[in-house]
């Protein structure tokens, strides 16, 4: 078994348009930009693989009663992740800690128009079940719980500034 990293950049490789949640009047889209996720670990032979996917990094937070927001993880951190149940997409994510997710994106992250409340979000036809294959792979074990269970899977993040609210 092998430790899998999972390094979140500052580095930007395009752009997303989401809606503010979890309150979205009049579904106002926001343009947020995309940032690089590196997934890294030696494969079975004991080869340096590295693997670069597009995600989601920040979000923007509305309620009925505060105004829109970017919100999301924006410190130099680190964690071993969880894979868990994530109420809001009704399906299995890697738990970073308390409501912080890395979860499924949009196939398409400027027309399918997500709501993102800070959560690493996977973008990409594809991508997510790609992303938690590579996982299993790097670390040798036979699932994501099982990843999950022997703490193989850690997260760093790069610190990163918030980007400025932009509606589109």
């Amino acid at each position: 078994m092998s430790e899998v990293t999972i390094t979140v950049t500052n580095f930007q490789t395009g752009t997303a348009y989401l809606t503010s949640y979890p309150y979205r009047p009049n579904r106002i889209k926001y343009r947020v930009p995309l940032y690089r996720v590196t997934v890294s670990g030696n494969d079975r032979s004991g080869n340096s693989v590295s693997t670069d996917f597009d995600a989601i990094r920040f979000g923007v937070k509305r309620t009925v009663t505060a105004a829109a927001s970017i919100v999301g993880l924006a410190d130099r951190q680190d964690y071993t992740l969880n894979w868990s149940f994530i109420t809001t997409m009704n399906e299995m994510a890697w738990r970073v800690y308390g409501g912080f997710f890395v979860h499924r994106g949009p196939d398409n992250p400027i027309t399918q128009n997500f709501g993102s409340i800070g959560c690493i979000e996977i973008t990409g036809a594809g991508k997510w079940a790609e992303f938690n294959a590579l996982i299993i792979e790097l670390s040798g074990c036979i699932s994501e719980s099982d990843v999950s269970n022997k703490g193989l899977a850690k997260i760093f993040y790069h610190a990163a500034t918030r980007p400025p609210l932009i509606k589109v």
